[in-house]
C-alpha cells in the first residue's frame, strides 16, 4: 500500500481560467477552514511554511476538500501524526501533530470530512500545522481559505469554483480508435480529442488503466511491437505535458529501459528514465524503431518519496507493457498492427515525426454542475 501511495498518474488538471495572479485560482477549489481553532502562527517562507491553528485536544480536524489520503501516519520528525491529502494532480495537503488518525492511506474523503482529532504530538502545544502545496510547491495557505469565505458570502455565488478539465495523451491504434489510460477520462461526462471535437467513449478496463475513444477513420496509426524488451533499450516518448505551462504542441523525451518491472515487480509496466510529467498519461512510448513498446503511466512522486522515505528519487517512471496493451486491444477485437519484424533504428527527430501525426491530447469533459 505504501508504495501505491508514491506513484503519481500523469494526467493532468487544469484550473477554470481567472484573472492573473489570483492565488486561489491556482487549486481550483475554495478550501475549508481544517479546524475551528484560531491561527496562532501565521506562513512565513522561512520559518513556518503554513498556518498552525490552536483549539482544545480532540477538536475536529477536517478535509478542506475532496480527495485521497496519500499517506496517514507518523510523518518525518517534527510532524506527529500526519495526513496528507491529494485533491487534483497539482494541489496536496498536510496535517500535523494530530492526535488520533480517522483515515488510511487510499481513503477517498469528502470535503469537510473529519480526517483526524487535534492534538499535540511532537510539538509543545495542541494545535494544527496545515500547508497547502501547488505542484510540489508549499505555498501561504491563507488566500486559499480567504476564497472559500468569499465563495460562501457572496450571494448567488456557487458553493464551489467549475470542476477543472483533466487532460492527457493518447495515440492512433487502428483506423477508428484512439488508446488513452482510464484514469485519464475516469468520471468524464465525455471525452474531447484536441483540434478535432469531442468523440466517442469507447471500452474502459480499469484493471489495466486502459481506455479506447472512437474515433473517425485515421490515414495511419502506429505499430505495436511484439518483442520483449531488453535492459538499456533507448525509448522516445512523444505527449502533451504540463499543457498552459510548457509550449504548445507536442513535446518528446527520451531515455531508456531501467528495469523490465514496476513497482514490487509489478509486470504490467516496465521501469523507464524518460521524464514524464502530468499531462503525459496514455502517450506512446517507441523505441529506436518507432515500434509502441508501452503506454505513459506513471511515475514516482519525488515529493511523497521524500515524506515518506527522507529520500528524493529522481527520474523513475512507469509504462504499461507492450504486451498489457497488445491483451487489452486483443480483448476488444481491435485491429492493431503488428511491426514487422525489427525494421532498422532511426534519428530521434525521425521516429517523432511519424509518431506525432498519431499522438493527440485527450481532454475530459466534465460533467455538469
Amino acid at each position: 500500500m505504501l508504495a501505491a501511495t508514491l506513484l503519481a498518474a500523469c494526467s493532468s488538471t487544469s484550473p477554470p481560467a481567472s484573472a492573473p495572479g489570483s492565488d486561489t485560482a491556482q487549486a481550483g477549489v475554495a478550501l475549508l477552514r481544517p479546524t475551528p481553532g484560531p491561527v496562532i502562527a501565521g506562513y512565513d517562507v522561512n520559518r513556518n511554511r503554513g498556518l498552525d491553528f490552536g483549539g482544545n485536544r480532540g477538536d475536529a480536524v477536517m478535509a478542506v476538500a475532496a480527495g485521497r489520503v496519500l499517506y496517514a501516519g507518523p510523518g518525518p520528525r517534527g510532524t506527529g501524526n500526519l495526513v496528507i491529502l491529494r485533491h487534483s494532480d497539482t494541489l496536496m495537503t498536510t496535517y500535523a501533530h494530530n492526535e488520533r488518525l480517522l483515515v488510511r492511506v487510499g481513503d477517498n474523503v469528502a470535503r469537510g470530512q473529519r480526517i483526524a482529532d487535534l492534538g499535540s504530538s511532537e510539538a509543545d502545544r495542541v494545535k494544527l500545522h496545515f500547508e497547502v502545496r501547488v505542484s510540489g510547491k508549499t505555498v501561504d495557505p491563507t488566500p486559499y481559505l480567504r476564497g472559500a469565505a468569499a465563495v460562501a458570502a457572496a450571494p448567488g455565488s456557487p458553493a464551489t469554483r467549475p470542476a477543472a478539465t483533466r487532460s492527457g495523451s493518447g495515440f492512433v491504434v487502428s483506423a477508428t480508435q484512439v488508446v488513452t489510460n482510464a484514469h485519464v477520462v475516469n468520471g468524464c461526462a465525455g471525452v474531447e480529442i484536441a483540434g478535432r471535437g469531442l468523440a466517442r467513449l469507447g471500452p474502459v478496463d480499469a484493471a489495466a488503466d486502459l481506455a479506447l475513444i472512437e474515433v473517425g477513420p485515421q490515414a495511419e496509426w502506429l505499430p505495436l511491437s511484439t518483442e520483449p524488451l531488453r535492459l538499456g533499450e533507448p525509448l522516445v516518448v512523444v505527449g502533451f505535458p504540463l499543457p498552459g505551462l510548457l509550449a504548445q504542441g507536442h513535446q518528446v523525451t527520451t531515455g531508456s529501459v531501467t528495469a523490465q518491472a514496476g513497482v514490487r515487480g509489478d509486470s504490467r509496466v516496465f521501469q523507464m528514465s524518460a521524464p514524464v510529467q502530468s499531462g503525459n498519461s496514455g502517450g506512446p512510448v517507441l523505441d529506436a524503431s518507432g515500434r509502441v513498446v508501452g503506454v505513459v503511466v506513471s511515475r514516482l512522486n519525488a515529493i511523497r518519496a521524500a515524506a515518506v522515505l527522507g529520500d528524493i528519487p529522481q527520474n523513475v517512471n512507469f509504462a504499461l507493457s507492450a504486451q498489457t496493451l497488445r491483451s487489452f486491444l486483443d480483448a476488444q477485437k481491435v485491429a492493431w498492427r503488428p511491426a514487422a519484424g525489427r525494421p532498422p533504428a532511426q534519428s530521434v527527430p525521425d521516429v517523432a515525426e511519424v509518431a506525432v501525426r498519431s499522438t493527440v491530447m485527450v481532454r475530459c469533459v466534465p460533467a455538469p454542475g
